[in-house]
């Protein structure tokens, strides 16, 4: 096997399991240019090469998910990440295997002090990239560039990350800030041609929740075979409903739908959209109430324009439903989707704070805004 001392430009992307940061390291590899990313415990890693105009992403495996140890990568002192496309599932033994031409990155002593808690990446991280097909082996030393935090004392502005959808023609990046003290915050998103780089579109005035490598999704929502861009506004499962802010793909520009609704319903038949949000209480019986609202929109000229509202009261214990009041139908509006039981007076990010005072169990209480995120 011969070992060559190439320069490396890599843009790596490490998610420490002890301080949920992802930390990103530049470099080469032979005459490629790469990115790779993993986030936490690496399960979602992959790596892109800079001059492939198609940008695929291919994906990498720590070599910690083979032994079931991904909570323990602090106590291991190397890291090796292999080529998902080299791993397969022996349907015999139903065991993991490698091919015998499989490549890696293997990085040692990655750790700036290996006995100081909480673990730190080290500045430059050093080993080598082994090419399976080509049995080669490079030395590379990676050197890092910057680092997206949670720790409350740190603080950036318009980091950019690469997620994990991507278009035909198009790659998407977060655009991510933080405050000392508060949460990374999705304050934008970054839409780059695959083929130069050109940056095409910015998405501006955001402010969603950090949502790692999955910040958006590419459908469909208007059934004219171009995909369109959803934007995730909570972690997943945080909140009730998909939650997403819809932009429609209009020869090759994203536009702002402003769907309403923590659920949206299309319908390629009549070409609608429905938005809805659900509201689950209790009567003076203790009886549990749903109150739906649905907003509906019909499709035009690259646009969802809004038609009607209605509002439906239903019984669950009882089976019954009716039209809602005007009070019942408000109430739902200001209704939070999710309840901090502890103190009703908090109030989630995503449900609308009125003169201070928000709903809760028949009546309006005083309230503040809480996001546990």
């Amino acid at each position: 096997m011969k070992i060559k001392n190439i320069p490396l430009v890599l843009l790596l992307i490490l998610s420490s399991p002890v301080l949920g940061s992802t930390y990103v390291y530049k470099g080469h590899i032979a005459n490629k240019e790469i990115t790779l990313y993993s986030d936490s415990n690496f399960i979602n890693a992959f790596w892109v090469d800079k001059d492939d105009h198609k940008q695929i992403q291919h994906p990498l495996s720590s070599d910690c998910k083979f032994i079931s140890s991904c909570d323990n990568v602090s106590k291991q002192t190397d890291l090796t990440l292999y080529d998902d496309t080299d791993i397969y599932i022996d349907n015999n033994t139903n065991q993991i295997k490698f091919k015998d031409s499989i490549s890696y990155f293997k990085f040692n002593h990655i750790w700036a002090e290996q006995n100081k808690a909480p673990k730190i990446f080290n500045q430059n991280l050093m080993g080598y990239w082994f090419d399976g097909k080509k049995n080669q082996q490079y030395t590379v030393t990676l050197q890092k560039q910057f680092e997206i935090s949670n720790k409350k004392e740190d603080e950036f502005n318009h980091l950019e990350l690469l997620q994990s959808d991507s278009s035909d023609k198009a790659y998407f990046t977060a655009v991510l800030s933080k405050k000392k003290q508060e949460k990374i915050r999705l304050v934008g998103i970054n839409i780059y041609a695959k083929n130069n780089h050109q940056l095409l579109q910015k998405i501006r005035n955001l402010n969603y929740s950090y949502n790692y490598f999955n910040s958006i999704e590419l459908k469909d929502i208007n059934f004219d075979g171009q995909l369109d861009l959803a934007i995730k506004k909570y972690p997943s499962q945080s909140r009730l409903g998909d939650n997403e802010d819809y932009y429609i793909n209009v020869n090759g520009k994203f536009v702002a739908t402003n769907l309403w609704g923590s659920n949206i319903y299309f319908n390629s038949k009549d070409n609608t959209a429905t938005g809805q949000k659900d509201c689950y209480d209790y009567n003076e019986k203790q009886q549990k109430i749903l109150t739906t609202i649905q907003s509906i929109y019909h499709y035009k000229k690259h646009q969802y324009i809004h038609m009607k509202n209605s509002c439906q009261l239903k019984n669950i214990d009882t089976n019954q439903d009716r039209q809602c009041n005007d009070n019942e139908y408000n109430n739902c509006l200001l209704k939070r989707n999710n309840i901090h039981f502890d103190n009703p007076h908090y109030i989630d990010e995503d449900n609308i704070l009125y003169k201070n005072m928000v709903w809760y169990k028949g009546k309006m209480i005083d309230g503040y805004v809480y996001d546990d995120d």
